[in-house]
């Protein structure tokens, strides 16, 4: 079919396409005001060393020092995405862990790697103090967790997390970047209709 017919069968079919916009506008803009109230939290968990390391050449002991901490870090990272660290950490805020699937568990935490000392763990909830809860559980379940690592090896100088304050913000939906989306769906959605109504005609 030529650009001319699909505009003629557009033509003819007007009052559903528009039909179609606005239902998926107006859909758009109540899912805006009535979605529920979420807070994003960032908490940056620092890796330092309980003790220096006793050596003849400081130097080396600082290039293998961020060495391993780079690498232990990384080891942070994966305990968070870990179902098992994430079910401690909800127990330890009091959240029945329960009501959720493994994979929705492994969701629950972003992690990453910002440098060889520094991890950064972003979730959202529904109130500000669940989320500062939930802040200080991360930071105790990974404490214990190093601690765990260390009854066999017995360092003095050993890992250790210092958390800092987690910044908490309220999620914001941009409205008109709600309208542009839902407009550009809608706009999609009613092309389709009107090309499945002539077929079915």
């Amino acid at each position: 079919m030529e650009l001319k017919e699909y505009l003629n069968i557009l033509k003819t079919n007007i009052k559903a396409f528009v039909l179609a916009v606005v239902l998926v506008v107006i859909a758009g803009i109540t899912y805006s005001i009535f979605r529920p109230v979420s807070f994003d939290t960032s908490l940056t968990l620092n890796i330092t060393r309980s003790g220096t390391q006793a050596t003849a050449d400081y130097k080396y002991d600082d290039f293998y020092r961020l060495q391993a901490d780079e690498k232990f870090a990384e080891t942070v990272v994966e305990w968070i995405k870990s179902p098992r660290t994430v079910s401690d950490i909800y127990a330890s805020s009091d959240i029945n862990a329960s009501q959720f699937s493994l994979g929705k568990m492994e969701k629950s935490f972003r992690s990453e790697k910002l440098s060889s000392q520094i991890v950064s763990v972003k979730f959202s909830t529904d109130t500000p103090e669940k989320a500062k809860k939930i802040s200080d559980s991360i930071s105790k379940v990974i404490a214990k967790n190093i601690a765990s690592l260390n009854l066999n090896q017995k360092e003095e100088n050993w890992f250790e997390i210092i958390a800092q304050e987690p910044v908490i913000a309220q999620s914001r939906l941009d409205f008109w970047v709600v309208i542009l989306a839902a407009l550009a769906l809608g706009i999609f959605l009613g092309f389709w209709t009107v090309l499945i109504i002539y077929y079915l005609k």
